[in-house]
């Protein structure tokens, strides 16, 4: 049964990324939403699959333990609770590091890649910034606002970094700093300027929609194989 949830939620993660690629536009997603999604994809292995793994060790070590004339550690009840406890620390950690380090991150899907950086410049023009080229990166400074700027006030300079997949269809921006004022005003422009500029016949949606469709008919097909044999053995 913990197989079957978390092929359901790794299901459901595919399909909503399945989603964003067959949208007829490019899709911004935030970072800590695009996060949030992959959680849930992988809550199923990480909540359910691990912990059952470690309830089946512990009841075969612990037991192998008890047997001998000195358990030791593997035969003590704190030892088990005590590495349950160090596993679920280390998954809420690494959720909130991850979340943490994600906010800075902007995630474009469905998009026509290897334009993305004619199309960053665009949007920061649109949007009342005229960026300076820094390296591979494009830093907006305080200096770098013009009379069509109407974004908040900032005083500090924010660099913007690009990574791109054109075979998935796929853009990311890194913002230096994920709350700065000017964050807000080119994502909104550049959500206007890439509405024209989807990938043609791109089949990265149709590949995710199959892959969802399968996992999850394989994990209905796996639940009904459970209960049944849950029924049969009754």
């Amino acid at each position: 049964m913990a197989l079957s949830l978390a092929l359901l939620t790794l299901g459901i993660y595919l399909l909503r990324v399945a989603r964003w690629h067959l949208r007829p536009r490019p899709t911004l997603v935030g970072g800590g939403w695009d996060f949030g999604w992959l959680a849930l994809g992988a809550s199923g292995l990480l909540l359910l699959v691990v912990p059952q793994m470690l309830a089946n060790l512990h009841e075969h070590w612990r037991a192998w333990a008890i047997s001998r004339p000195k358990p030791g550690a593997l035969g003590s009840p704190f030892f088990w609770h005590a590495l349950f406890a160090v596993y679920l620390a280390l998954v809420i950690g690494w959720v909130l590091v991850e979340l943490w380090l994600r906010l800075r991150l902007t995630h474009l899907y469905n998009l026509r890649a290897s334009r993305l950086r004619r199309l960053l410049l665009k949007a920061c023009l649109e949007s009342g910034l005229k960026p300076e080229l820094d390296g591979e990166r494009l830093r907006l400074g305080p200096e770098c606002r013009t009379h069509h700027y109407r974004g908040g006030a900032f005083f500090d300079p924010v660099w913007v970094s690009m990574e791109i997949s054109p075979r998935w269809a796929y853009g990311q921006l890194g913002w230096s700093r994920w709350n700065h004022p000017a964050r807000q005003a080119v994502e909104e422009a550049l959500d206007r300027v890439v509405s024209r500029h989807a990938p043609r016949n791109s089949p990265v949606g149709t590949l995710f929609l199959a892959g969802s469709t399968c996992v999850l008919v394989f994990s209905s097909g796996l639940s009904v194989m459970t209960t049944l044999g849950k029924i049969w053995t009754r």
